[in-house]
């Protein structure tokens, strides 16, 4: 271990100071907002909005379904005990069940309302409905939670599902990630550097730059309120990978200037080779970044802005704190060691079958081709959770008991009348009625419902059909329950929907319009849709054009960039093919394969297309530099490939182990995006070290045969 410069040590007491201040003072815990995926200024939250002005929203909710033996006294007495004490929960404004609302449980079974909200459709179940104040929604989760474990038993199982609850879940979830995460990082990154390079003055240098710039960058992301949520909380390990990439650049252009034998302050010159292709590459990832800034899913955007901030901090780090500590390492630590003999191995194995590699890159691109087409941009809710988890089970078990997604519909008379009349009545139980028997819903409420219940009632039943029986569920002592399903101007009409998600077999955007269909057939026409299972329909379609005209941008621009770094056109179109092979062979395997492509996974392209161009750009700014007139091309790709074999490698195993963390998520969505970024990084190395070469070259000789012809 070197002895340590005064420079060296204010890095480090920095990044110590740093460190208390950031689990002091920064909020590290992982926030998601019920709306999941949407901030409430998106334009797909508008809808929303508009539907929350004009009713007395109750749909913040939780169900608690309960099966077994629902006519035996034992049941119906447990129910009663787990409803009371769930009442007694600060935040809760309300409980339905079989218990605390019908009279009895032939009231629940025969009643229009209560048989639809509280009994399940093989009446093996019931459900108890919680209504929550939405300003309590997270905190209630707990103490709710822990009644359902201690009432939970054999013979009474207790399922529990709803948006605050799910929240809970992938709250807890990703704080697990961020812990994982961090300790495997710091573990694995510890001993890939060490092994590497063989030196603990580059170890720690690395270490203090890579943990410096994720501690500043959540740290400054913090000031600009941009909140630890469903991508970046994954944040600080996408800027410890990327901090270690330029780091990795900078170490190998060191040692091939110790190589030389001539300049006197080696990390200069060093940095004076690396900086500029990191620059540029830098900027490349900060533009992958920036693309998804404008794409209207918060989520997304956080990852973006974050992004930002990642990128220029790990560049500011790598070329402001690292040298203090390369400087500090021995020139002998330059000479080869196991790695560098088996990557020299590897490196003339593929040579030997450079010709087969290229084949096979342009082979596997056209098959991945056809397969972009196929990918699933509108998974289940079910995909973003592990098959055997709690959450999965039992999201899938309220699913087929009544669905587990909400949507809500409201509509209008299609002749302007008002919905108070017997007419009116008539199509809203028509359509009542169509959409109970489609096979995408699992339950219904609305307002014909509400009335019919009403009518069981023998006091309630004397009165007009809809002026009296609204007067009266508009007062007080029935909680205002009119209002949650018609405006006051008896205008517009509420259904609420919950919709299933197993078995989906066509986009939900698809699902709607056919529902929106079946309102126009009865006379009526759809105003407003909401709910979640409408904003992860909007999101889908957003990832999908995301994917196409997102990522086409992005190649257009690095298109650009690799002109302005290559300063020939050749080079650039060379460097312009290579960038476009890595989306579409990793979207297309994705497509074949029948991987869904959600939020969380879609941004795997972006990065790893920022990532992708980076050591075609170290490549290139070499090749301008190295290459001579009494050179021939061929020669001189040749030259810089042979000198990029090593750090263009080593890059990659970094990326592959730095994003193959994510693997140790306990999302599937963050395993699909670890492993989309890792396959894309591994078809950049091949690109960067035959396809741009050679395509460059192959360029070459078509434009000298063209002069020669002229």
């Amino acid at each position: 271990m070197p002895k340590l410069s005064k420079e060296a040590w204010t890095f480090i007491v920095l990044a110590t100071a740093s460190a208390i201040v950031l689990f002091n003072y920064v909020n590290l815990v992982p926030r998601i907002g019920n709306n999941f995926f949407f901030s409430n200024n998106d334009p797909q939250f508008q809808d929303e909005k508009e539907i929350s002005h004009l009713f007395h929203r109750r749909d913040s909710l939780l169900v608690i379904n309960a099966s077994g033996r629902i006519s035996s006294k034992a049941y119906m007495q447990k129910i009663h005990d787990l409803s009371t004490s769930l009442s007694r929960v600060g935040g809760v404004s309300e409980v339905k069940s079989i218990a605390m609302g019908p009279s009895s449980l032939e009231d629940a079974l025969k009643g229009p309302l209560w048989s639809r909200l509280l009994i399940a459709k093989d009446q093996k179940s019931t459900n108890i409905i919680i209504f929550i104040n939405p300003v309590y929604s997270q905190a209630i989760i707990p103490p709710i939670k822990k009644l359902v474990s201690r009432y939970s038993q054999k013979g009474f199982r207790l399922v529990m599902s709803g948006p605050s609850y799910i929240v809970d879940m992938i709250s807890h979830n990703l704080l697990r990630d961020i812990r994982v995460f961090t300790v495997l990082v710091l573990a694995i990154f510890g001993l890939v550097t060490f092994f590497i390079f063989r030196s603990f003055g580059i170890l720690l240098g690395a270490v203090v730059s890579c943990v410096s710039a994720s501690m500043w960058t959540l740290m400054i992301t913090h000031m600009l309120h941009i909140t630890i949520g469903l991508l970046t909380a994954n944040l600080a390990t996408i800027v410890f990978v990327i901090t270690l990439s330029h780091i990795i650049f900078f170490t190998y252009n060191w040692k091939y200037v110790l190589s030389l034998d001539g300049p006197p302050s080696p990390v200069d010159e060093a940095m004076h080779l690396t900086f500029s292709p990191s620059f540029w590459s830098m900027t490349t990832t900060t533009l992958g970044f920036l693309s998804l800034l404008f794409v209207p899913a918060q989520p997304l955007k956080e990852l973006g802005a974050g992004g930002v901030v990642g990128a220029l901090m790990a560049i500011s780090v790598a070329y402001g704190v690292y040298p203090a500590f390369l400087r500090l390492v021995p020139p002998s630590i330059s000479k080869n060691n196991a790695l560098d003999r088996y990557q020299q191995k590897m490196e003339r194995s593929l040579e030997k079958r450079k010709n087969q590699t290229v084949i096979g890159i342009f082979l596997l691109f056209f098959i991945a081709l056809p397969g972009i087409w196929r990918a699933n941009t509108d998974p289940s809710l079910f995909s973003f959770f592990a098959k055997n988890t709690l959450l999965r089970k039992n999201l899938v078990y309220i699913d087929h008991h009544g669905g587990s997604s909400p949507l809500m519909l409201v509509v209008r008379s299609a002749s302007g009348q008002r919905l108070d009349t017997d007419r009116a009545y008539d199509k809203l139980w028509g359509l009542q009625k169509s959409l109970e028997n489609y096979d995408p819903v699992g339950s219904v409420i609305s307002l014909p419902v509400l009335m019919a219940q009403a009518r069981e009632s023998s006091f309630l039943a004397k009165l007009p059909p809809w002026s009296g029986l609204l007067d009266i569920l508009r007062a007080k002592q029935f909680n205002n329950i009119a209002n949650s399903f018609i405006t006051t101007d008896d205008s517009k009409g509420l259904f609420i929907l919950r919709m299933k998600e197993s078995g989906r077999k066509i986009p939900r955007l698809e699902v709607i319009h056919r529902i929106k269909k079946m309102a126009v057939a009865h006379g009526l026409i759809p105003v407003l849709v909401g709910g979640i299972y409408s904003l992860q329909g909007h999101l889908a379609k957003l990832v999908a054009s995301s994917i196409i005209f997102g990522l086409g941008q992005l190649i257009l621009i690095f298109s650009f960039i690799a002109w302005m770094v290559a300063r020939s056109l050749k080079i650039a179109l060379a460097i312009t093919l290579s960038i476009c092979i890595i989306p579409v062979i990793v979207l297309g395997m994705i497509g074949w394969f029948g991987i869904p492509v959600d939020v969380i996974s879609a941004p795997a392209c972006n990065i790893a297309l920022g990532l992708g161009i980076d050591s075609m750009i170290h490549m290139v700014r070499a090749y301008r530099r190295q290459k001579h007139p009494e050179h021939k091309n061929a020669e001189a790709w040749d030259r810089i490939r042979h000198r990029f074999w090593q750090p263009v490698l080593t890059f990659t195993l970094v990326m592959v182990l730095g994003f193959g963390i994510f693997m140790f998520s306990e999302f599937p969505s963050t395993q699909r995006f670890g492993a989309a970024v890792v396959f894309g990084t591994l078809i950049a190395a091949m690109t960067a070290l035959f396809i741009m070469p050679t395509t460059a070259q192959l360029r070459t000789g078509i434009f000298k045969r063209s002069w020669t012809r002229s």
